[in-house]
């Protein structure tokens, strides 16, 4: 499917806020991944569907995730709308005909990161983060900055933050975006350690 019938239906699917921040996304991973050298189409194609199941309900999502076996984790169960970005990349391959393994995996995670993530789902990740239509965020414009010179540390930097904004609201923390913050310090220290 090429992009001109991937918007078509995305604007059908998509409120016109999710949908402006849709492609504000695409844009800002085009941009990141010629910076950082990662496939420009792929990183476009990730960036414009990576919310094309944000719209739904809370209840549509669970039922819907449920109806296609994906699996929920304790945190998407008392929060479904975590499972937009599973539900999103299921989307994706079978309404929107995209069959790469790695636009599937940058859609999954694009909220939670992972351990262990790939170059193009850190800069879904971070493009999620920091497109231009964000309303401002604490310290976006250092992250910003950050994530067109360090995307490691970025993706560390947005961890922090996120962790921060949901302990403080007492709010679901899905236990993947915890295990990526430890994972990506932990990684960070190591390297830090090594080159000594």
């Amino acid at each position: 499917m090429d992009r001109s019938e991937m918007i078509k239906k995305l604007k059908q699917k998509l409120n016109e806020k999710r949908f402006v921040h849709s492609v504000g996304v695409e844009y800002t991973a085009a941009n990141l991944a010629y910076v950082h050298g990662a496939d420009v189409e792929k990183a476009r194609i990730a960036g414009l569907l990576h919310d094309c199941a944000k719209c739904l309900t809370s209840e549509e999502k669970y039922r819907k995730a449920k109806k296609h076996s994906l699996p929920i984790n304790r945190s998407e169960k008392a929060n479904p709308d975590l499972l937009h970005g599973k539900l999103g990349a299921y989307y994706a391959k079978r309404k929107y005909d995209v069959r790469d393994e790695e636009i599937l995996s940058a859609i999954t995670y694009h909220t939670t990161g992972h351990p262990g993530m790939s170059l193009l789902d850190k800069i879904i990740f971070v493009a999620d983060y920091i497109e231009p239509n964000r309303k401002p965020v604490k310290e976006l414009d250092i992250i910003r900055k950050e994530a067109f010179e360090d995307l490691d540390k970025c993706v560390i930097h947005i961890l922090k933050n996120t962790l921060d904004y949901l302990n403080s609201k007492n709010a679901i923390i899905d236990e993947t975006t915890e295990q990526t913050y430890f994972y990506y310090v932990d990684n960070k220290e190591l390297k830090e350690i090594n080159s000594f």
